[in-house]
């Protein structure tokens, strides 16, 4: 490379601009990207699982807005596998589904249930869809009733921990730990 001005060698070479276009790479990589909101946290959401109403941490999953997760216990009347299902709305949890093999107290028996949006039974179980809003969603624990929490990539056991009852909510992003 030459100087425009004298014309004589110009100090940078390709090695330099390579290594400053490495550097200034390996930089912007650390600061982390934000989408235009009127709060400050990074994209996404943490699903966050505590002690309630004690409200010590327990556990907490980065989510995005489209990740659904669901809860499975096994009912205390029926003794069978009951399966209900969420997702992500508006940065708290919505409950879209329950699925379940027997009526019984505690379960829905039509779709004239609150919030219900229809009603099928497949390959022996029956399946309420629905769009209810959780304001807070508390999980009571029992080692007896298999409690766990399902996700996009892991399965968390909630007997885990003591019987207990937790809080499952959803925090912005940057509340993850």
């Amino acid at each position: 490379m030459r100087s425009r001005h004298t014309g004589t060698p110009c100090p940078i070479t390709s090695l330099s601009v390579v290594l400053l276009l490495t550097m200034m790479c390996m930089f912007t990589a650390c600061i982390p990207s934000y989408r235009k909101a009127s709060n400050s946290h990074p994209p996404g959401y943490c699903l966050a699982i505590r002690q309630y109403p004690g409200m010590n941490m327990l556990a907490t999953v980065p989510m995005t807005e489209t990740d659904t997760f669901s809860l499975s216990f096994i009912h205390s009347v029926t003794m069978t596998p009951v399966q209900d299902i969420y997702r992500i709305s508006q940065g708290g949890i919505c409950q879209t589904s329950e699925i379940f093999e027997s009526h019984c107290a505690g379960l829905p028996y039509s779709d004239q249930e609150t919030n219900a949006t229809g009603w099928e039974q497949r390959d022996g179980k029956f399946i309420l869809h629905m769009e209810r809003k959780i304001p807070k969603l508390v999980v009571r624990t029992d080692q007896v009733y298999q409690n766990r929490l399902h996700l996009p990539d892991q399965t968390i056991d909630l007997n885990q921990w003591p019987d207990q009852s937790l809080l499952i909510d959803i925090t912005p992003a940057g509340a993850c730990r």
